[in-house]
């Protein structure tokens, strides 16, 4: 009994707040939160109301409202049809403040040319009170789709739209005038081929611009817009995309996504006029060497380059010195990259085959870069490809193998004696196990990495999916004067683990504790015959775990 009437003094209290203080409270809740205060007291029934953002996106309605088909079932579909009824008398009576609306995130369930006039009506109370962010979901595919209304189309106050299963046509947008837009965003809107063509005059300032699995049009051309800075294009429907042409000086940020079959048409994708571009992202694009090569000469200031299943591009030349990140994804047939990128500083790559790649120039000074490798070994002729690949990244800072097995970095002798280590100058390596589950280390690994990386600082070997994993530091005794290089191998400057070496230090997560074998052979892996203190470390928490959620 106590606790309740403690419970209703505190709910009392709460009511007798000011009333600034009341709608600052209920600003960090959600809309549907918000409204559920209303039971609290008179003082705080319709409060919600006058909040400045309303959210009732399509994850904030009941499930049953996010049906868009209506069950045979009578009962069941008079129930939804019912909840449908009062979610849309809620919007008649949460639209009619005149206070200032700054978001409104809407979805409408069961959309028909019915409720389109009342649809109307709800965005015209939006724009009515000056809202600047509109997101507006339609939860229907019938046809005809929604189609914004003039006021939607002439709202000076809105600097952000994000329309979902519309309709915007050409003749739409003829009288249409947003001056203050900032970005539009659509997903699954039916365009016609000229709606991007009226943007420019009656969007001057539109500074992103999203297109998400749109249809009905064949090309999209750009141009006009000198604000635009971001354009993103994703297609997954089966009707792609003709052609691409975009023309803004001021653009930064260009992405192209084509998810549709990836045999179908080419799209010609032209970026034309973009002298400012500092990054750009291919998935899919289906462009040739030569297509790939007059795309990359009218983007001068490029500093970011991803090319994603661009299945068609076999041989890519870079010449910059503006890059600084590179990356290559399942690209099929890529089978040669030649670079000249001095400034290069992240590079990730990631194909079922080693590329021919090669760095011109002086040697790439790389922050970090990360490789996967799929296990499919033929041989010392493989590994010989694979020491070649690693040692365009030999002053990596710090480099990632995504490996299947140990077996893929266990570089036979064979190879070793007619090559010098390929990642001598790679202080920190990670390696990430795909099949090993960490159980029992084998020492071979650990000599394999050391041959590959002899002057090592650290050393990280995890599975990609548990986690288990083990973590070296190794400290190494300064060399004496004048000794730039240990001898091992006459072309490298280095003083390598074996002739350096001092201290191991190991952290396990999880896996083997008998290090027995691995501390044998480190106090004893010098060749002067000096002694190396191996240290077994408690497994804190800190970073070095950080590749794990």
């Amino acid at each position: 009994m106590e606790k309740k009437v403690h419970l209703e003094t505190n709910l009392d209290r709460l009511s007798d707040l000011p009333e600034p203080i009341r709608k600052h409270i209920l600003s960090f809740l959600s809309t549907r939160n918000a409204v559920r205060s209303s039971v609290l007291s008179s003082n705080w029934r319709g409060l919600w109301t006058e909040l400045p953002n309303l959210e009732l996106s399509r994850s904030a309605v009941s499930s049953r409202l996010r049906e868009e088909k209506l069950p045979d079932d009578g009962v069941k579909r008079a129930a939804i049809i019912r909840e449908r009824e009062a979610f849309y008398g809620f919007l008649d009576r949460a639209l009619e403040s005149v206070l200032e609306l700054k978001k409104l995130d809407l979805y409408v369930p069961g959309y028909d040319v019915e409720l389109k006039s009342r649809l109307d009506g709800w965005l015209d109370c939006a724009v009515g009170r000056c809202v600047k962010e509109l997101v507006l979901d339609i939860g229907s595919w019938k046809v005809p789709g929604y189609s914004l209304p003039k006021t939607v189309l002439g709202g000076n106050s809105i600097t952000k739209m994000n329309l979902q299963r519309c309709e915007l046509s050409s003749s739409s947008l003829m009288d249409a005038r947003l001056p203050s837009l900032r970005e539009l965003n659509l997903d699954y809107v039916y365009l016609d081929d000229e709606v991007i063509e009226t943007l420019a005059g009656n969007i001057p300032n539109l500074e992103a611009l999203d297109f998400r699995s749109c249809h009905g049009f064949t090309r999209l051309e750009v141009s006009g817009l000198d604000k635009l800075i971001k354009v993103n294009i994703e297609t997954v429907f089966d009707e792609p995309i003709e052609s691409i042409e975009i023309k803004a000086p001021n653009l930064l940020e260009f992405t192209y996504m084509n998810e549709c079959d990836m045999d179908s048409e080419t799209c010609a994708i032209e970026v034309l006029a973009c002298p400012n571009m500092r990054r750009m992202r291919l998935y899919g694009a289906q462009l040739d060497d030569y297509d790939f090569k007059l795309l990359l000469e009218n983007l001068p200031a490029l500093e970011k380059l991803e090319l994603c299943h661009c299945n068609r591009i076999q041989h890519v030349s870079i010449s910059s010195q503006h890059l600084v990140h590179l990356e290559f994804f399942h690209c099929m047939d890529l089978g040669k990259v030649d670079i000249n990128t001095p400034n290069l500083k992240s590079f990730h790559y990631r194909d079922d085959e080693l590329m021919f790649f090669k760095s011109k120039g002086s040697a790439l000074k790389l922050t970090e870069a990360s490789i996967y490798i799929k296990p499919n070994i033929r041989g010392d002729k493989w590994y010989v490809g694979l020491v070649k690949f690693l040692a365009n990244l030999c002053h990596c800072e710090t480099l990632t193998l995504h490996v299947g097995s140990e077996e893929e970095l266990l570089i036979p002798e064979t190879v070793r004696l007619k090559s010098r280590p390929p990642l001598h100058g790679v202080k920190k390596l990670v390696v990430e196990l795909r099949v090993s589950l960490l159980k029992h280390t084998q020492l071979k690994l650990v000599q394999a990495l050391l041959w590959l990386a002899p002057c090592l600082e650290s050393l990280s070997i995890h599975n990609a999916y548990i986690p288990v994993a083990k973590f070296f530091e190794f400290t190494y005794e300064k060399p004496l004067k004048g000794q730039k290089k240990c001898g091992c191998w006459n072309s490298l400057a280095i003083n390598c683990w074996q002739h350096a070496l001092t201290e191991v230090s190991l952290e396990n997560r999880r896996g083997d504790e008998d290090d027995t074998k691995l501390a044998a052979f480190f106090s004893e892996a010098r060749f002067d015959g000096k002694m190396v203190c191996f240290v077994k470390n408690a497994c804190p928490t800190s970073k070095r775990w950080s590749f794990w959620p």
